[in-house]
This record gives structure tokens, C-alpha cells and sequence, in this order.
């Protein structure tokens, strides 16, 4: 999107600079910017993308692993055995 001062007798060519939004266009796919904004004499020159991400999948907790059951204690020996 570009805003700019009223132009004079319809010639925008003076104020619109396509070889100005092309470079900026350049500088957001080699630095991975998503916009850009440039000021010079009174106009101004914005050029953004819209970035889409797919959908991340879903991120669960991990189970917690299932311990085999501790197995029981042995019997105590009988009393006065030994």
C-alpha cells in the first residue's frame, strides 16, 4: 500500500516508484521480513505479506510408562523357626 501527496495533473509516475517497491519486495524475501516501510520526501511506500503457518499438531503429554506391580513381600518365617 502506498500513500502519497495529491498528485498534480494525474502523473503519479513522479511519485510512485515501481523499481522502489520491486527492491523492497527483494529485501523481504532475502531477509524474511514481512513488511517494509520507506519514507522519502513526503511519500511514504509500505509493501507486507501475509504469512500463513500451517497448523502445528498437537503437542500431548508423554504417558507415563506403566511399572510392572512391585512384587509382594516375602512371608516372615513362622515364629520360633530358626
Amino acid at each position: 500500500m502506498a500513500t502519497s501527496p495529491k498528485s498534480t495533473g494525474g502523473k503519479t509516475d513522479d511519485l510512485f516508484d515501481a523499481k522502489l517497491v520491486r527492491q523492497l519486495a527483494d529485501i523481504l524475501n532475502e531477509t524474511d521480513l514481512t513488511e517494509i516501510e520507506v519514507e522519502r520526501d513526503k511519500v511514504k511506500i509500505r509493501v507486507a505479506r501475509t504469512i500463513t503457518m500451517a497448523a502445528a499438531p498437537a503437542a500431548y503429554a508423554p504417558t507415563p510408562a506403566i511399572s510392572a506391580a512391585a512384587p509382594a513381600p516375602a512371608a516372615a518365617p513362622p515364629a520360633g523357626a530358626a
